[in-house]
């Protein structure tokens, strides 16, 4: 099995396998060959602990990418982002050094490519990478966690391999959202030793990765995250709360863009929101209840 593997025939692979299975099912060990055959046939078994390179196999279903990124509209500028001048400086040089990473390749030097966005939630972090997409003329694509962490030791490791490995091969921006979720800090008492091997695959990834788009980590608990997971990022953004002043000029734009003027009962609702997102919601309603309003 292992010449198999290491030739990448994965057909002999799976062949020795399922002979594997069978033998333990003849010696009435089932139960083993129960694991061993829903490890065989998980998320695409061999084809993935192979290490197949072809993602694009994998997008169409035969990996683990077929079930872990969903890609998401890229139809808002980073213009349109509300950011403070700060950030909006450091995202506008980052898209200036993908644009002409090969006039800075050629000196040796890499263009900044791990990302990550931390702060409250609703305040942009995901909606910046969706911009940044849309700036670059590529596709984002949101890594859904529940499909990446496996079952079995070691399959983690593997799906990450596998999602990095496409984002080298794949132009894209390949947003890790809420990635608390595989990068808690290590060595809690309550954790089991698993979760440290996956916040060490983590890191080895995005240390050793050189992707053809951009890698962005979101987290609403930057203080759960590994300390070593930090300085693996080429650039750590923080998204603030926003001030009432804030929340008002942009719930002012979202109802113009909808055609509706704001009651002063629904401003004072938007100056005690906590978020852009929290805020859009109060407009929205708004707008529906005026459109309704003569039904």
């Amino acid at each position: 099995m292992f010449r198999a593997l290491a030739g990448e025939d994965i057909s002999s692979a799976r062949a020795i396998a399922t002979q594997i299975c069978k033998r333990e099912e003849n010696k009435r060990h089932r139960s083993a060959a129960r694991v061993l055959r829903s490890a065989l046939n998980l998320n695409g078994g061999l084809s993935l602990a192979a290490g197949s390179s072809h993602a694009s196999e994998g997008r169409n279903g035969s990996g683990v990418l077929s079930t872990a990124i969903a890609q998401l509209a890229t139809d808002v500028r980073l213009k349109d982002v509300v950011l403070v001048p700060s950030a909006q400086r450091e995202l506008q040089a980052i898209i200036l050094e993908w644009k002409h990473r090969e006039r800075l390749r050629k000196r040796g030097i890499l263009p900044r490519a791990r990302l990550l966005f931390h702060g409250p939630p609703g305040c942009g972090k995901s909606l910046t990478g969706r911009a940044l997409g849309c700036e670059l003329g590529i596709p984002t694509y949101v890594v859904r966690f529940e499909a990446v962490i496996g079952a079995y030791l070691g399959q983690t490791a593997i799906h990450l391999r596998q999602l990095f490995h496409f984002a080298e091969t794949t132009p894209c921006v390949l947003l890790l959202d809420e990635m608390d979720a595989l990068g808690k800090q290590r060595g809690s008492p309550l954790d089991v030793g698993e979760l440290d091997r996956i916040v060490i695959a983590l890191m080895q990834e995005l240390e050793h990765s050189d992707p053809m788009g951009l890698i962005i980590g979101t987290s609403n608990l930057a203080k759960h995250l590994d300390k070593a997971l930090w300085r693996r990022f080429d650039l750590a953004l923080r998204f603030g709360k926003p001030r009432p002043k804030t929340l008002a000029a942009f719930a002012t734009r979202v109802a113009t863009a909808n055609g509706c003027r704001l009651s002063a009962a629904v401003t004072a609702r938007v100056s005690k929101a906590d978020s852009f997102a929290q805020t859009e919601q109060i407009v929205i309603a708004e707008v529906r209840r005026q459109a309704l309003r003569d039904v």
